[in-house]
């Protein structure tokens, strides 16, 4: 079982994330912020985080990615988005990001990432992101 941060400003998102990681056996902590997310992050307890892309006080998508991938520290993160575009998927590439999924998501897709995302926290060497 894995704790995972699941951060979300929109409530129905967060709720049905949560209710998924639950069902699959893992902890949800929740955050409706950017600044809720990075002191959640804080818990060397939390193992993977789910965040959305865009939230009302990130300033700027390039910002919240770079202090979300300073704050993970080769925990997984998966990141989702409401509003998926090939040109915002080539800027994630290479930024040593698990995942990056577009809403709405089905419950198989997040277990395979959830599986795939505890197996690394296991075992890092082998599964060390580029």
């Amino acid at each position: 079982m894995a704790r995972v941060l699941i951060i979300d400003d929109d409530i129905a998102v967060r709720q049905y994330l949560a209710t998924l990681v639950r069902r699959l056996n893992h902890e949800p902590v929740q955050a409706a912020t950017c600044a809720e997310g990075l002191a959640a992050m804080a818990d060397p307890s939390i193992q993977i985080i789910i965040s959305d892309i865009y939230l009302p006080d990130s300033f700027g998508l390039d910002n919240w990615i770079d202090r979300l991938k300073a704050k993970t520290q080769d925990r997984p993160l998966i990141l989702i988005t409401g509003e998926p575009s090939e040109e915002l998927a080539a800027k994630m590439q290479g930024k040593g990001i698990m995942a990056f999924l577009a809403k709405p998501f089905e419950l198989a897709f997040i277990k395979g990432l959830l599986a795939q995302a505890t197996q690394a926290i296991q075992d890092p060497l082998l599964h060390a992101q580029p």
